[in-house]
C-alpha cells in the first residue's frame, strides 16, 4: 500500500479529460494562514453536537486517523494552483499538530478536481479496487449516486495499540492481533488507521470558491472521516458548508476555529479507545482550544 497514491496519481492522470486544466478554476489568491473566528451561543451544547456529528461510528466502533506523516497533493487544476492547494493543506495539518512529511514525499492525501465524481469513482473501483480498501461496497455505490459535488473516502489498514501494523489472515481476511495484554472497556488491542485519503470535487462546485476554501474543505474531508451530510443538527461554523451552501449565503472564508479545534482534538486524543470514549476526550480538547483562542489575540 505504500505506493498506492503514487499509482493513483498516474491512473487519475489518464482518467481526467484533456480540457480539465482550462476549465473555470477557483480564485487563485496566495494561500493565507488566516483562520475564521466566529462566536456561537450555548457553546458547550454545540461542541457536543459538532463532535458527535463528525465522528459517526457503529456501536463499539473506533475513529480512524493518520498514524504517520501526511503528504498532500492535488490534481485537476493548473500546476501553480495544485501546488498552492497542497501547501495550504500542509499548513492546516501543521496548525492541527498532524505530522507532515518532508518535501518530495510520496503523496498519501489526494484532492482530485474532476468533471464527474461518479464516473471517476466507477472507473477507479472497477480498475483499481485496492484504492477502496476498507470501504464498504454499499458506500461506494452511495458516493457514485449522491448528488453532492464532492466525495471523500479513506483507504484503511489496522495497527495494534503500539502502532505496529497488523497482518491479515489470507483465508479469513481477518486481522491478527498478537499482543499478550488484553483489551479493556476503555482501551482496545488494535485500531483502524488511514493509509491514504482521496477527495474528489466536481468542477461545477468551484465558481466563487477561493483556493483556500477548496484546500481547507479538502483538508477537513481528508484528515478525518467527516461528511457535511451529518451536520444538519449542528450550527457550528465550518468550512464543510462551503461547497453546497445556497447562492449568496455566507460561508466561512477559510478553515474555522471550530474546524481546527476538531482536527486538533482527533489527533491529540487517545486512539486506542472506542469512539464513544474518544468523543468525550475530544469534546474537552475542543472546548479548551476554543477557550484559549481569544486569549491569543489579547
Amino acid at each position: 500500500m505504500s505506493k498506492l497514491i503514487h499509482l493513483l496519481l498516474l491512473a487519475a492522470g489518464a482518467t481526467l479529460p484533456v480540457h480539465a486544466q482550462s476549465a473555470q478554476d477557483p480564485d487563485s489568491e496566495p494561500p493565507s494562514d488566516a483562520i475564521v473566528v466566529q462566536g456561537v451561543r450555548d457553546q458547550s451544547k454545540e461542541i457536543g453536537r459538532f463532535v458527535d456529528s463528525l465522528t459517526e461510528a457503529r456501536n463499539q466502533g473506533q475513529l480512524s486517523r493518520f498514524g504517520w506523516a501526511v503528504c498532500p497533493a492535488a490534481i485537476g487544476l493548473g500546476d501553480a494552483q495544485n501546488l498552492a492547494i497542497a501547501q495550504r493543506m500542509i499548513q492546516v495539518a501543521k496548525a492541527a499538530a498532524i505530522p507532515t512529511a518532508n518535501p518530495g514525499c510520496r503523496p498519501n492525501v489526494l484532492l482530485m478536481v474532476v468533471p464527474d465524481k461518479g464516473e471517476l469513482i466507477d472507473q477507479l473501483h472497477r480498475k483499481y479496487p485496492a484504492y477502496f480498501e476498507g470501504v464498504d461496497r454499499a458506500e461506494v455505490k452511495r458516493m457514485k449516486r449522491d448528488p453532492s459535488p464532492a466525495a471523500a473516502w479513506h483507504v484503511e489498514g489496522r495497527v495494534d495499540a503500539d502502532g505496529v501494523e497488523v497482518d491479515r489472515d489470507r483465508i479469513t481476511d481477518q486481522y491478527i492481533v498478537e499482543r499478550t495484554d488484553s483489551a479493556s472497556r476503555l482501551s482496545t488491542a488494535s485500531r483502524p488507521q488511514f493509509i491514504a485519503s482521496i477527495v474528489a470535487v466536481e468542477r461545477r462546485s468551484l465558481p466563487g470558491l477561493t483556493l483556500n476554501q477548496l484546500a481547507d474543505y479538502a483538508a477537513m474531508r481528508a484528515f478525518a472521516n467527516t461528511d457535511p451530510r451529518r451536520l444538519a443538527k449542528s450550527g457550528a461554523p465550518t468550512i464543510l458548508a462551503a461547497l453546497e451552501a445556497p447562492m449568496d449565503s455566507q460561508v466561512p472564508l477559510s478553515l474555522t476555529e471550530w474546524d481546527l479545534a476538531f482536527l486538533k482534538s482527533l489527533y491529540a486524543s487517545n486512539a486506542n479507545r472506542t469512539a464513544s470514549s474518544q468523543r468525550g476526550e475530544m469534546k474537552q480538547i475542543v472546548r479548551q482550544t476554543l477557550q484559549d483562542e481569544p486569549r491569543k489575540g489579547e
